[in-house]
C-alpha cells in the first residue's frame, strides 16, 4: 500500500466520522540510525532503498501540495519536515553508494511503502530485489 493510500483512507475516515485525522508517524528513522542501517545494507538492498525512497519523497511532495491530504498526515508544517529528513536520508543513502562504488537507479520493481530495505517482509519483494542473496 502506497503511502499516498494511507493517507487518503485516513483523510476519509476522518471525513466520514467528522473528526481531524489522525496524523500519520514518520517511516524513516533518524539520520544516525538510517546511516547505521545503510551500512549493513548489501548492494541490493541500497538499490531497493534507492527506489523507496524516492518513491517516498514523491509521495510526500504530492501530499504537501494537497492541503487537504497535508492535513490528513498531520499538517503542513509535519510534512515540510518529512519531506526535509526524507531528503537528509537521500543524501546518506547516495553518499553510501558512492562509497561502494555504485550507481544507483530507481527499478520498476514493486517496493513495500511501509519498510525500508532491511525490513521487507514480503517474499516476493525480497527475491525481485534479490535481497536474499
Amino acid at each position: 500500500m502506497s503511502h499516498l493510500r494511507d493517507i487518503m483512507q485516513r483523510l476519509a475516515a476522518g471525513q466520514q466520522a467528522g473528526s481531524p485525522a489522525p496524523t500519520a508517524p514518520s517511516s524513516l528513522p533518524q539520520l544516525e540510525t538510517y546511516r547505521q542501517h545503510l551500512r549493513q545494507c548489501s548492494a541490493a538492498m541500497l538499490q531497493y532503498e534507492w527506489t523507496w525512497l524516492h518513491q517516498h519523497l514523491e509521495d510526500l511532495e504530492l501530499c504537501s501540495a494537497n492541503s487537504a491530504m497535508a492535513q490528513a498526515a498531520g499538517g503542513s508544517q509535519h510534512v515540510r519536515r518529512l519531506i526535509l529528513q526524507a531528503e537528509a536520508c537521500l543524501q546518506a543513502l547516495a553518499d553510501a553508494c558512492e562509497e561502494r562504488g555504485l550507481q544507483p537507479e530507481r527499478l520498476a520493481l514493486s517496493v513495500s511503502s511501509g519498510e525500508h530495505a532491511w525490513e521487507v517482509s514480503n517474499s516476493s519483494i525480497r527475491q525481485a530485489w534479490g535481497l536474499d542473496s
